[in-house]
């Protein structure tokens, strides 16, 4: 009976490792997309900030980069290397832009205007020295 038994096991193990493996090999097969798919996540645009009709100045506006927005952005003028928001020396933000997004923040970027953490000027010096620094010109900026 024992002997019986040991056969048995031995079969259902033979039987058990002989089924491993028995299903194949599988791979992904191409698939139809219908529609488009999206290549950017674009940010739908901001409205105007209070700041975008001051004139900056990028001389004042360093100081408050390099307070605020060093940590999380790279701009070579500065001398910061941040990676959590957009590499500003690659984007080069336009001044209505700079503005509106210091304003009203967006993503990981809090709003500094909106929030009252920065005053309007200084949301328009901020904005001119990133624009100056990457190559633009800030309407009516002043300082170097």
């Amino acid at each position: 009976m024992r002997r019986v038994a040991l056969a048995l096991a031995g079969i259902v193990l033979v039987g058990a490792a002989a089924g491993c493996g028995a299903q194949g090999t599988t791979r992904a097969l191409p698939q139809t997309v219908v529609g488009t798919i999206p290549t950017s996540a674009a940010t739908p645009p901001l409205p105007p900030s209070p700041a975008g009709k001051l004139t900056g100045n990028p001389t004042a506006g360093a100081a408050i980069f390099k307070t605020n927005c060093g940590a999380c952005h790279t701009l070579a003028a500065a001398g910061t290397s941040g990676t959590v928001g957009p590499n500003l020396d690659q984007a080069h933000p336009t001044y209505p832009i700079a503005t509106s997004r210091v304003w009203f923040g967006g993503g990981a970027m809090p709003p500094f205007g909106k929030s009252g953490q920065l005053k309007p000027q200084q949301v328009a010096d901020v904005a001119a020295y990133v624009v100056k620094s990457t190559g633009g010109s800030p309407p009516g900026s002043t300082g170097p």
